[in-house]
């Protein structure tokens, strides 16, 4: 849902349920019930804090943020959500480190199963551990299904061409906590290349593989560059 000011400065609530919800409320089987909710900021810049200071950049932010309309698509609704967290004393959230920013796949038209593969741990700030509220289980990944998939699983939402995958974390209750993406190339032809390539002579093709933690809201992508030999 979103909060829209009108031209008379009232505020507005649009609230629409997701694809999910109305498949759940059609089922009319009384099991639809509304038991959480949570609020995000994509709309919010907060480089105006750090440039104008906080009394006048939340002013600035407040007046003239754009808020977007509510989606019925669960999986782009919000990307980054607010968390409450019980550590008071926290002063800076966790990042994901990835052990590389990009992955090449070779002779994706005549293989069909050239796959590769990068891992993502989840670290908190020197000398601070991760709050279990935002300390993640599960990853969402995201590719172009045009050219890509995830090795051995099944996306549970779809985008026009971008799949979404659930990834579990392996030992969510480490310090940190770490899992790995398996990419591997859908059957790619020579036409695929003349439309989609990225250089002169049509022989790759650039593409992003996005990660994005269910808990922390983290995000990072990671560049997968497909050779056509």
């Amino acid at each position: 849902m979103g909060f829209l000011a009108n031209d008379t400065n009232n505020i507005i609530l649009d609230a629409v349920l997701t694809n999910e919800g109305r498949k759940r409320l059609a089922a009319n089987n009384g099991t639809f019930r509304i038991v959480q909710f949570s609020f995000g900021d994509d709309e919010v810049d907060y480089n105006i804090i750090q440039k104008y200071g906080r009394t006048v950049g939340r002013e600035k932010i407040e007046k003239n943020t754009p808020v977007l309309e509510a989606l019925t698509n669960s999986p782009i609704e919000r990307r980054n959500l607010l968390v409450s967290l019980s550590n008071d004393g926290l002063t800076a959230l966790s990042t994901y480190s990835l052990s590389s920013q990009s992955v090449t796949l070779t002779n994706t038209v005549s293989r069909a199963d050239s796959s590769g593969f990068f891992t993502a741990r989840q670290q908190g700030a020197a000398g601070q551990t991760i709050p279990v509220e935002i300390r993640d289980t599960v990853a969402v990944v995201s590719l172009n299904s045009k050219f890509l998939t995830i090795a051995n699983a099944t996306p549970f939402a779809r985008d026009g061409n971008i799949e979404y995958f659930n990834v579990a974390v392996n030992n969510p209750n480490s310090d940190t906590p770490a899992f790995q993406v398996n990419i591997q190339n859908k059957v790619l032809t020579t036409a695929d290349f003349t439309t989609f390539g990225a250089t002169s002579d049509k022989t790759t093709i650039n593409t992003v593989v996005r990660v994005q933690g269910r808990q922390s809201g983290l995000l990072k992508d990671v560049q997968v560059t497909l050779n056509k030999n």
